[in-house]
């Protein structure tokens, strides 16, 4: 079983959309190349170096196109509906939204709501799982459905 740090790093290894604010060759990684950088040219970047980089003022980070408070009143509403789990839109959508909502609020349009959306959809998902093992021991089921 894996701790929420552990969790927290493989999520920094998802790809974000940074406007970097400065000039710059590739940075040559072991994961690979990134870059060129170019003030206002949008760059895919691993989301650990998208938080240094912000940290330091040298960009902007785009928030993820599920990051944004139409797509997740729909996710809420496709979740409350449905009887089993709806397809997540990152495997790592948690800690991700956690990181980016933490480090770059500022960049994130109605970061508040976003904040609520995320976490009603975490409140949702976590009561199904209890329903399930719920009703998985009450019938000494073979498997949890």
């Amino acid at each position: 079983m894996m701790d929420p740090s552990e969790v927290e790093f493989l999520a920094e290894k998802e790809l974000v959309t940074i406007i970097p604010n400065f000039s710059h060759n590739k940075f040559y990684l072991i994961s690979g190349d990134i870059g060129p950088f170019n003030p206002g040219l949008p760059v895919d970047v691993p989301l650990w170096l998208a938080i240094n980089m912000k940290q330091r003022q040298k960009c902007r980070i785009q928030p993820p196109e599920w990051m944004n408070v139409e797509f997740l009143e729909a996710k809420k509403q496709e979740e409350k509906e449905s009887a089993v789990f709806e397809a997540v839109m990152n495997p790592h959508f948690m800690e991700m939204s956690k990181l980016l909502l933490t480090h770059a609020a500022d960049d994130i349009t109605n970061a508040d709501e976003v904040h609520a959306l995320i976490k009603d959809l975490w409140d949702i998902r976590a009561a199904k799982l209890r329903q399930s093992v719920d009703k998985f021991v009450k019938e000494q089921a073979t498997y949890a459905k």
